[in-house]
């Protein structure tokens, strides 16, 4: 038998209350510029930012990223460096994006410590994932690098060059660290798969993006991030 009108009213509206009272869930970007939104106006136009907009006052989304953050321990400044915030803030979901720096080796000596990249790979994401509010982690394959785009000087196309096959070994030894991770909460996301074909999004400097390429990193991590209990 169905429950009168006036029982369902009651039970919808005791619903809603519950989920007006709900506490928002909470998700850390944690990256390098990508994250932090560098060429753009990082407040509104950052894929955390746009992420915040999308998934609406349900989602708390707060930008953790640090440009320049490599994800090896060796790197200045690098993933290790923001765990304290990451800590306090406790998040029920963290989207991991690094990788794009530890290809860098011009200026810095970033890749020549690749061998140790799994290793503090998987000590960061042990990490979120002993955190007492347990939470899903999101691992982000990193974003394209473009060494061909047009006006683009030839330094920055040689550089970028020589960074894409690197890009190529630590996505393959990203998804070794997520494959060690069995049985726990995590979920790869290919943002290379996503913006490669884009180079209208990209910056000129091959590596960074404007605001419609925030905003397809925002567009492809949504699904995903709605999809986790």
């Amino acid at each position: 038998m169905r429950p009168p009108a006036l029982l369902r009213s009651f039970a919808l509206l005791v619903s809603m209350a519950f989920a007006a009272n709900a506490e928002p869930i909470r998700v850390a970007c944690i990256g390098d510029s990508l994250t932090a939104g560098a060429k753009v106006n990082a407040a509104t136009e950052s894929y955390p930012a746009q992420l915040q907009g999308m998934l609406g006052n349900a989602y708390n989304v707060k930008n953790f990223g640090k440009g320049g953050a490599t994800m090896i321990r060796k790197g200045k400044p690098n993933a290790f460096q923001v765990l304290p915030e990451v800590t306090t803030y406790q998040p029920n979901i963290a989207i991991v994006d690094f990788g794009i720096n530890d290809t860098r080796s011009r200026d810095v000596d970033f890749w020549s410590h690749f061998d140790e990249f799994p290793a503090d790979a998987k000590a960061f994401l042990q990490t979120l994932f002993d955190l007492p509010s347990k939470p899903a982690v999101i691992l982000c394959l990193p974003t394209a690098i473009f060494a061909d785009l047009p006006n683009q000087a030839q330094d920055r196309k040689d550089i970028n060059g020589e960074r894409q096959p690197r890009l190529v070994e630590l996505r393959a030894k990203l998804r070794e660290v997520a494959a060690s991770f069995a049985g726990k909460k995590i979920t790869i996301v290919d943002l290379f798969q996503a913006t490669e074909k884009h180079p209208e999004i990209a910056d000129l400097d091959g590596v960074h993006f404007n605001k419609d390429g925030y905003r397809l990193m925002a567009e492809t991590l949504k699904p995903v991030v709605a999809a986790q209990k």
